[in-house]
């Protein structure tokens, strides 16, 4: 009798141990990296949150970090359990922790799950093309963005510009069409949308990176497989467009993708970092 007591107050132990473990799955912190202000990723991003919430049953609570290594150190730590990221980020992450961070779905942006980086300048600069910057000042963004960094810098590395081409960081975007503008800098590296919004301020593109998969939808090593594809299917699934298009209004949605399709990206980026030290 006395065995059988101890075997019924295990299982009731390993059920209320289950059943917390589960109670605590409900509640999930969605991560993003600081590309705006928190107000602005408050309003891109509370639709898609809410849209989750309901899918997993829970809450899913926003959480901006204040900068890109910030950003995915509170993913791979479980601080973090679903996060918006950038290419560069995931290839980075990938690279270091295989497997650890799995990929829910890739966005959509005008129908393609690819896109492009730009090298801009400005109207008038006497810079027309990558070669026109041998000698001249070129600015970056973050030091782990695919469009303001990665990319570009590899252009330049293409291009054999590299050891000719002096450079800064700005942070983000913005701050570096700004430079380009206020002749700080000669041309910068930026993603097309910023690129274009300046170009009738005299901004103008001088070059196009090569095709890199698209940001995706991410859950850290602490979510299990069970919600990951719970997740995965709510993102595939999605009915209602302002979930996602308040995020970017030229998203048309969600597609399945594979840390292989980043492949091509993690070898960018080692041969990037061999020649830029961080």
């Amino acid at each position: 009798m006395r065995v059988t007591y101890i075997l019924t107050v295990l299982a009731l132990l390993t059920s209320l141990t289950v059943q917390n473990a589960w109670a605590e799955k409900t509640n999930f912190v969605f991560g993003v990296h600081p590309f705006k202000s928190q107000t602005v990723l408050v309003q891109m991003f509370t639709p898609l949150m809410e849209y989750l919430g309901k899918e997993l049953g829970g809450e899913v609570k926003f959480k901006r970090s204040r900068d890109y290594e910030s950003a995915m150190n509170a993913l791979i730590s479980g601080e973090v359990d679903i996060s918006y990221l950038g290419p560069a980020p995931f290839a980075i992450l990938d690279a270091k922790y295989p497997g650890k961070i799995r990929i829910c779905a890739v966005v959509v942006n005008n129908g393609k799950t690819t896109f492009k980086g730009v090298i801009a300048a400005k109207e008038g600069s006497g810079v027309n093309s990558i070669k026109d910057l041998t000698g001249k000042r070129f600015g970056f963004g973050e030091r782990s963005s695919t469009l303001s960094f990665y990319m570009p810098a590899y252009m330049l590395m293409e291009a054999q510009l590299v050891d000719s081409v002096d450079y800064e960081f700005f942070g983000t975007h913005d701050k570096v069409a700004a430079g380009v503008l206020r002749d700080k800098v000669a041309a910068g590296g930026l993603k097309p949308a910023v690129a274009e919004k300046y170009l009738k301020q005299g901004l103008k593109i001088i070059a196009e990176s090569p095709p890199v998969h698209e940001h995706m939808i991410v859950v850290g090593p602490n979510v299990s497989k069970a919600t990951y594809e719970k997740i995965t299917a709510a993102l595939i699934s999605i009915q209602d467009p302002k979930v996602y298009t308040s995020i970017k209004r030229s998203l048309t949605g969600f597609a399945k993708a594979q840390s292989s399709d980043y492949d091509n990206l993690k070898e960018i980026i080692q041969t990037v970092d061999a020649k830029f030290p961080k």
